[in-house]
């Protein structure tokens, strides 16, 4: 996609385009309350993106909502037309995959189990493009304009390199571009962690205000951070890797190589390996506990076992400590914890907001409002689609040469 710098009126078409892929189908009025444009502004802009096929308009709402001068809101949105998008997400040795069209709705989804992390680059590669292709193709998505990608561990969006994952085998993977050459299109790449917390602040207006930090747990622990509901990025690029700050140097063993990270305690890997020494309970398959596995483990805790309740007891004074981190670091002025893990968020509770309230300081711990948002990995994908859509966008915003 080009990386030429647009024109006012190009830049007041991205906006405009950018507030109805946050906000859904909007009137003409509503999209100058949300952009701060006068009315003749709005209606020259949408005029031309109607003209151009890029924009729709929608006469078939509820005449009794919105009623101006007795006719009712005209709502724009996008066409469904403009080609479609495929979000795909990389766990320990699964892919998930996610095709939506130029409007944002879903058109088919898929669940690949497939073995990653012994490949090499250039197979790795191989293999999710070849994935990627044939779950188009039988999904007659001839038009993909781009894919976007969410994959655990370091990742440089700017080159578009995975520095490193615990669910690949190799470093320094120039995933985008080598991806891209493959399928012959723009590839965007992500942090799990930080799509996740992407979508999720796209669907809850709130969230997008101000300092919020997206806490995943589930397969392993993430964090995406954003302000003013854009991801907050490091020196090249990345996201955070909070799930590898280490609490207690002689602590259980992490994936990273290291001892005693927040994941260690925390993550789904961990809890079953624990709840394995407890009760000599199978070992799984992969090192990734599959989800019935993990249900198993909180239906028999909810049941009253001790052993187990005491686990996730430890496991949300983790939670807790982690919390208290972010809120004595970065001042965030919304803590939302997210991901699989929270199906064990009542076990996880009690002990999570002792350990918040004794650990933090009272005039820090008041400014953040905690909230929990329970999420399958789907939403992974949600997250790098909306952001390839938006980089979609970008291009729709140009105007067309005469």
């Amino acid at each position: 996609m080009s990386s030429l710098a647009l024109t006012p009126r190009e830049t007041a078409r991205r906006r405009l385009l950018d507030c109805l892929r946050r906000e859904g189908p909007l009137a003409r009025v509503e999209i100058g309350q949300h952009l701060g444009m006068s009315p003749a502004s709005v209606s020259d802009l949408t005029a031309s993106l109607l003209d151009e096929g890029i924009l729709v308009s929608d006469e078939t709402g509820d005449a009794t909502q919105g009623l101006i001068r007795g006719r009712p809101k005209v709502r724009l949105s996008f066409a469904a037309t403009l080609g479609s998008v495929v979000g795909v997400w990389t766990g320990f040795n699964r892919i998930e995959l996610r095709l939506v069209d130029s409007a944002g709705r879903n058109r088919a989804s898929r669940h690949v189990e497939r073995p990653l992390r012994n490949l090499e680059a250039d197979e790795l590669m191989d293999v999710l493009a070849d994935t990627i292709t044939a779950f188009a193709r039988d999904n007659d998505a001839n038009s993909v304009k781009a894919v976007g990608l969410a994959c655990q561990g370091y990742v440089d969006t700017r080159d578009g390199v995975v520095a490193w994952s615990p669910v690949l085998g190799t470093r320094d993977l120039p995933l985008a571009s080598g991806l891209s050459q493959r399928l012959g299109k723009p590839v965007l790449i992500e942090n799990d962690a930080s799509a996740m917390a992407f979508a999720i602040t796209q669907r809850d207006p709130a969230l997008r205000s101000g300092r919020t930090a997206c806490l995943m747990i589930g397969d392993g622990v993430g964090l995406g951070f954003l302000v003013q509901g854009e991801l907050y990025r490091g020196a090249r690029s990345g996201g955070s890797e909070f799930g590898h700050v280490r609490l207690r140097r002689s602590g259980p063993q992490c994936r990273c190589g290291g001892r005693g990270c927040i994941e260690a305690f925390l993550a789904d890997y961990a809890l079953h390996r624990d709840a394995q020494l407890i009760d000599h309970r199978p070992a799984p398959t992969l090192l990734i506990p599959s989800e019935d596995a993990m249900n198993a483990v909180v239906a028999q805790a909810r049941s009253g076992d001790p052993a187990l309740l005491n686990l996730f007891r430890e496991a949300g004074e983790v939670l807790g400590d982690a919390a208290g981190i972010l809120i004595q670091t970065l001042e965030p002025d919304h803590i939302v914890i997210c991901g699989p893990g929270t199906r064990a968020m009542d076990l996880l509770r009690p002990s999570f907001d002792a350990a918040l309230e004794s650990q933090t300081i009272p005039e820090l711990r008041s400014l953040a409002t905690i909230h929990v948002v329970e999420s399958s990995m789907d939403i992974l994908t949600e997250g790098v689609v909306m952001q390839a859509l938006r980089e979609m966008d970008l291009d729709l915003a140009r105007l067309k040469a005469a």
